[in-house]
């Protein structure tokens, strides 16, 4: 089981959190307000036990939601229509019983739009059957998804609604009005086709589909927003309150900052950033859909619910050294050698963020840089510190490979060797450079062959299309 040191197993089963893995102020939410994090990621979903553990990290870090909506489970998007088994409706069921016993709300997703016919009764009535059938197990929140799907509608519904706009905005109001026909409390999230600011066309304020669902959309209803880009950087103020006010409501992040699953060559472990404090003043919530590997999600956790605390200014590098020191405990390795707290860190920095890497990585980095762009006779103490960070590295996997966690090993592995071997493959230039000091002929590293020529065909496109730090492609012939 991933972190079992920051959880302890109850006898009923459940996780309890160890509460002196953090320390963070447990201020309360308004009750209105939607915080926590959505599996909504592309990939194996995680396991009944791996949620589990979640939830005690998002109660302990003052989070109130969890939203079911992992990409990959048929029933929840290709196969939208058919009802869950008994054995999967009691396994969901088990998950919404797990939220109340952690005071989490357990929110269902579903995604019908990849072929969804608006104007079929028949598909409105499964739909609605659908939700039914996990509404019968007792929860009462749900969300109904429209994201990466195609923008165009077939001829019948067309005729009927005019837009895509108009026909999701009109079923999720349809959805709304019937759920809210009991008097049990409901509530509905709807994710946009165009959730963020890059896929409005020719801009927010002028996209079509987005006023025109602000003026369709029953204003109970919350929509979710990625921010300027699908993996927002950072997300203002001023771009908040412009979609908000096409939107007529105040959106719920659908944050990426975390997630993974487009590119498996990443993993991010560094904190909850580039979001101003002042921001939660002008959304209705937050939901993080980290990394794939769950076990990888207790940094982001629980520095989004520093960042939710935070009395006035967010402070980011407070919070991530307070869930560091907590997430340490959960790296005991066999063995007479033990994780420093500094090694902790330098992973971390080095799998930080989608756009940035941590101090340390960024430090090593620039040591590269200089070691390139000048003679070794004037490396000085920049190789000096270049082969103590090889050092820490080469001793930090070592001890990790160790891990009793044997679950949270298998989340960091493959980031880790990577790592390894590129340290030393960046050691072995090194030595090659200091014993061919007047020219910069070509190194061939045989011994490091399978990490400095990397396969597949993603690769080989990366090398007719290189890549600028900007992100600009700047293709190469071959002579």
């Amino acid at each position: 089981m991933a972190c079992a040191a920051v959880v302890t197993a109850s006898q009923d089963g459940t996780h309890q959190t160890d509460k002196q893995t953090f320390t963070g102020e447990m201020n309360s939410l308004a009750p209105d307000f939607t915080a926590g994090v959505i599996e909504g990621f592309y990939g194996r979903p995680w396991t009944d036990t791996e949620r589990r553990v979640l939830f005690g990290w998002l109660r302990h870090a003052g989070l109130n939601t969890y939203m079911y909506a992992p990409k990959d489970d048929l029933k929840h998007r290709v196969a939208w229509r058919e009802r869950y088994s008994r054995d999967e409706i009691e396994r969901l069921a088990a998950l919404n019983r797990a939220c109340r016993r952690f005071h989490l709300s357990f929110c269902y997703a579903i995604a019908p739009g990849l072929d969804i016919r608006f104007s079929s009764a028949t598909d409105q009535i499964a739909l609605r059957n659908k939700l039914e059938q996990v509404r019968s197990i007792g929860c009462r929140d749900f969300a109904l998804l429209f994201d990466d799907i195609p923008a165009r509608l077939n001829p019948a519904d067309r005729r009927r609604f005019g837009s895509a706009a108009a026909a999701q905005a009109n079923t999720a109001n349809a959805l709304f009005q019937w759920m809210s026909e009991t008097r049990e409390r409901t509530s509905l999230f709807f994710c946009p086709t165009v959730y963020c600011g890059a896929m409005a066309s020719p801009a927010v304020t002028k996209s079509t589909y987005l006023r025109e669902l602000g003026a369709i959309l029953r204003p109970e209803i919350g929509v979710f927003w990625t921010g300027p880009q699908i993996v927002s950087n950072a997300i203002s103020l001023r771009s908040i309150r412009e979609v908000a006010a096409v939107l007529k409501r105040r959106p719920v992040l659908w944050d990426n900052s975390h997630a993974n699953d487009y590119d498996m060559r990443r993993l991010h472990l560094g904190p909850y950033s580039g979001r101003p404090a002042a921001l939660r003043g002008e959304i209705s919530g937050v939901l993080l859909n980290p990394n794939r590997q769950c076990a990888a999600n207790f940094v982001p956790v629980h520095t989004l619910g520093s960042w939710l605390r935070a009395r006035r200014t967010a402070l980011p590098g407070a919070a991530y050294d307070a869930a560091l020191r907590a997430w340490f405990r959960a790296f005991e390795a066999f063995g007479p050698r033990h994780l420093r707290r500094t090694e902790l860190r330098l992973l971390c920095d080095f799998c930080y963020l989608p756009f940035r890497f941590g101090p340390q990585a960024r430090q090593y980095l620039n040591d590269i840089h200089r070691l390139i762009c000048a003679p070794p006779a004037r490396w000085g103490g920049v190789e000096r510190r270049f082969h103590a960070t090889r050092e820490a590295v080469l001793r930090m996997f070592d001890i990790l490979v160790r891990l009793r966690d044997r679950d949270l090993l298998h989340a960091l592995y493959p980031y880790l060797w990577d790592l390894k071997e590129t340290v030393l493959l960046l050691e072995a230039w090194v030595r090659w450079r200091k014993k061919h000091p007047a020219a910069y002929a070509r190194f061939c590293p045989t011994e490091f062959f399978s990490v400095a020529f990397r396969g597949g065909f993603a690769a080989a496109v990366e090398r007719l299309l290189p890549m600028d730090n900007v992100g600009c492609l700047n293709p190469t012939a071959e002579e």
